[in-house]
């Protein structure tokens, strides 16, 4: 035990001379399983996808069960390779970090570019359809009359996003929580006014009787978009309290938890429409639209919300890295979270769609162009990470032949998933959101080939991930807690 006690002795006499940990300033070691899973859970936005169960079983009738199977299988593979990375660093950069250490500086900060995209856009389309559902909400309940045009809706997304900017920055426990909360109630009220549609019955037609490799693809990349973001928990390893077990859990049992549950409404409207309606259960109760609409806004909120806990830690990653503008990784003395990402954030969310609706752009519009980028990036961000795998766990010396294979298979799929994307968006006449995402992950690459002509010690250096510090292991060294 001497020596263990000159060790320490050792360490704390020298950690004035130590730099600080590279991602000091968060709160680190704080989350328990349950507010990491509910960041998670939160930006796939499980209320949303169960309800575009239901539109996949009116298009396809029961086919649409193995076609939500299939798509959750497919995450699933996407969860095993970001495992690969979860189980061994903990990093709040997530895949952009994972990239870097796999396939070099370039690729990770393209993988960071995309991410940026992919939350900033859920960010955006979240609180607009939020604000629209609540609108809608007040509407099915009697409390105003039905709005006419779009102001309403923007007017509440703009509250929305103040509020959620506010508790982003408060700190990130209290994020948590509300994400956790919201995501909840919707979860149980959609389930609740799916339940009650399927015991009284449903008048909608029978499904078509052929189905064409068109809809099927259709009812693939639906249930694809609907479990999109699993893998944000990553973001809040630094701050889990054991990343390494909690973080890689999520990351698998995430897509598992949420394809399981569009399963579960796919059959609950399956049920309704072989009940029929019209019956001894009588019409349908009046409470369930606004019900249906109550859960939606607040799970879209939640997505919201924690999709900027996910996108301010990518950019705080990148600002402390010095990849980026500095101030980008600078973090609240007293609650401990990045708030110059978060405050650069709320322009973006609220400024977007209220530019585009004064330029004459309905908001059901921006909607759709939002989540076709959503899903390109995120798509574009998986498959970086699962060609990173094998070069990672080769440096590291513990590559082996399943996780190589399994990785192999989850490139194969996500890039035909992509493929199968850019082609329906070409077909809805938005290739040029395409080019445009493209545009800006190469005007990335040139931004970094610029910081690496200045400052090249900068970019090989990138792919930061939090190590141990004398704070982990002596309590009376831990920072005191926000109130």
């Amino acid at each position: 035990m001497s020596a263990l006690a000159d060790a320490i002795a050792d360490a704390l006499a020298r950690s004035d001379e130590r730099p600080p940990a590279p991602r000091a300033g968060l709160d680190r070691r704080r989350l328990s399983t349950l507010p990491v899973a509910a960041q998670a859970v939160s930006v796939v936005a499980p209320s949303p996808g169960m309800m575009s169960a239901t539109a996949m079983v009116t298009a396809m009738g029961a086919a649409a069960v193995p076609v939500i199977g299939l798509a959750t299988l497919a995450m699933m593979l996407v969860g095993l390779a970001v495992a690969q990375f979860a189980r061994r660093m903990a990093a709040a950069g997530s895949l952009y970090t994972y990239v870097s250490k796999g396939l070099g500086p370039a690729a990770g900060f393209l993988t960071g570019c995309a991410l940026i995209v992919a939350y900033g856009s859920l960010v955006v389309m979240c609180l607009l359809g939020s604000g629209r559902r609540v609108v809608g909400f007040l509407t099915e309940a009697g409390a105003v009359p039905a709005p006419v045009g779009d102001t309403p809706a923007l007017l509440v997304t703009a509250l929305l996003g103040a509020a959620m900017t506010a508790v982003v920055v408060r700190g990130i426990r209290v994020s948590a929580a509300l994400t956790l909360l919201l995501e909840a109630g919707s979860v149980v009220a959609v389930l609740t006014a799916l339940t009650v549609a399927a015991y009284r019955g449903s008048d909608a037609g029978p499904p078509p009787s052929t189905l064409d490799i068109g809809v099927f693809a259709a009812a693939l990349m639906t249930g694809l978009k609907a479990l999109v973001g699993f893998e944000s928990g990553c973001a809040l390893s630094v701050e889990a309290r054991k990343p390494f077990a909690v973080v890689p859990r999520v990351v698998l049992w995430t897509p598992a938890a949420c394809g399981a549950l569009f399963a579960v409404a796919a059959v609950l409207h399956l049920v309704g429409n072989a009940r029929g309606g019209g019956g001894a259960a009588g019409p349908a109760l009046p409470f369930l639209p606004a019900l249906v609409q109550l859960g939606l806004a607040s799970s879209l909120f939640a997505c919201a919300m924690a999709s900027t806990n996910a996108v301010v830690r990518v950019l705080f990653s990148m600002g402390r890295e010095r990849v980026t503008p500095a101030a980008l990784g600078r973090t609240h003395t007293r609650y401990r979270t990045p708030y110059v990402a978060a405050y650069a954030m709320m322009p973006l969310a609220v400024g977007v769609p209220i530019a585009l609706w004064a330029l004459g752009t309905p908001t059901r519009q921006v909607f759709g162009w939002l989540e076709l980028l959503a899903v390109l990036a995120f798509l574009i961000a998986y498959l970086l990470v699962c060609l990173a795998v094998r070069p990672f766990l080769h440096r590291i010396g513990e590559a082996t032949a399943g996780a190589t294979g399994l990785a192999a298979l989850a490139v194969a799929v996500i890039a035909g998933s992509l493929v199968l994307v850019v082609r329906a968006g070409r077909g809805d006449g938005l290739g040029w959101l395409v080019v445009a995402l493209l545009g800006f992950l190469g005007l990335g690459l040139l931004w970094l080939l610029r910081v690496r002509r200045r400052t090249p010690h900068r970019v090989s250096a990138m792919g930061f991930y939090d190590a141990a510090t004398p704070d982990d292991i002596l309590p009376s060294a831990q920072p005191p807690r926000p109130r």
